[in-house]
């Protein structure tokens, strides 16, 4: 009976985050709430080039604090001064 109880609870857990996880999907972004990173720091790795310059940019749009970490020294300057002429502290 404990083992049939236990699936069931699997099942229905697996069923809820179906659900939830196509409603995310169906649903544009504005629709759903979204953490505020608004004065948090945040860490970006590999910021200088591609993903990372990107997501740099995206979180300082949102007010977020910025922290870029690279091994591409010139690119990770070159992300640095483009945040610093939008406005974005870091």
């Amino acid at each position: 009976m404990e083992e049939y109880l236990e699936s069931l609870f699997v099942t229905l857990k697996a069923i809820l985050l179906l659900i939830l996880s196509t409603i995310r999907n169906i649903f544009p972004t504005g629709w759903l709430p979204r953490k505020d990173v608004k004065g948090q720091t945040v860490l970006i790795t590999g910021s200088g080039s591609g993903l990372g310059r990107l997501m740099s940019f995206e979180f300082g749009k949102l007010g977020a604090r910025i922290v870029l970490w690279d091994i591409n020294e010139d690119g990770n300057l070159e992300t640095l001064r483009e945040l610093e002429s939008r406005g974005v502290e870091h």
